[in-house]
């Protein structure tokens, strides 16, 4: 049976350009029916993410305002939001699921991480709500300065801050992609420095912010997320 896998796109995209972002991987991890991709796309209004504007139309769409305001202390509706994004993914999980795991580049990555570590923290003991994740591209949990990316230049302009208490809750097997050239490359690393050693592997591909559709760097994607779907088979 395929891994099916639950994807969430990026701040400021819709699933139309999700699904074109990864049409490499699709493509690859279709031919022997590695996994299956149910694309879910955020509900909150949003400004175009980084390099989208110009060339890809909106409507453009988050799952919470993002970035989260660095604020002391946090806004009680900014948690809220992100509380909300929480349960809508409960509720998919339960009336369009099962799904395997979740998938998610760059703001969608790290909202399954933060929904990761928010369940082990509010059920301890209790299983996880997926059997794994993939991080494209990803940031642990973390709020930014009002400065913050700025998507013409490309680069963070604002001060990035993880949240506390991260460690320890992502016990599940996954696989973290990062670009070489990313400039929040070290941000996906501390990601995946979160998950538990042992049932983690990293993939570096060789472009920056975006998920990349050549051959090569497919390949070694596609190769990552094949041990995954073997990980899950025999652990499960």
């Amino acid at each position: 049976m395929p891994l099916r896998l639950l994807c969430l796109h990026g701040w400021g995209t819709n699933i139309k350009i999700l699904q074109s972002q990864l049409s490499g991987l699709i493509s690859n991890l279709s031919m022997d029916n590695t996994a299956t991709f149910h694309l879910l796309e955020g509900d909150f209004d949003s400004d175009p993410g980084p390099g989208i504007e110009g060339i890809h139309d909106p409507p453009y769409y988050s799952y919470h305002t993002f970035p989260r305001p660095l604020s002391a202390p946090p806004s009680h509706c900014d948690d809220d939001e992100v509380l909300d994004a929480y349960d809508r993914l409960y509720e998919v999980l339960a009336t369009e699921g099962p799904f395997d795991g979740l998938l998610g580049f760059s703001h969608g990555g790290t909202l399954a991480a933060g929904f990761l570590i928010n369940h082990a923290k509010q059920y301890p003991g209790e299983e996880p709500p997926v059997r794994c994740a993939i991080f494209i591209n990803s940031l642990p949990p973390f709020r930014m300065d009002s400065e913050g990316y700025c998507a013409k230049e490309g680069k963070v302009k604002g001060e990035i801050v993880l949240e506390d208490d991260l460690a320890g809750y992502i016990n599940i097997p996954t696989v973290s992609i990062a670009g070489a050239k990313d400039p929040l490359f070290e941000y996906s690393r501390a990601l995946y420095e979160l998950c538990e050693r042992g049932r983690s592997a990293w993939v570096v591909h060789s472009r920056g912010h975006d998920v990349p559709i050549d051959k090569k760097n497919v390949a070694g994607m596609a190769m990552a997320i094949r041990k995954l779907a073997v990980q899950v088979a025999l652990n499960w």
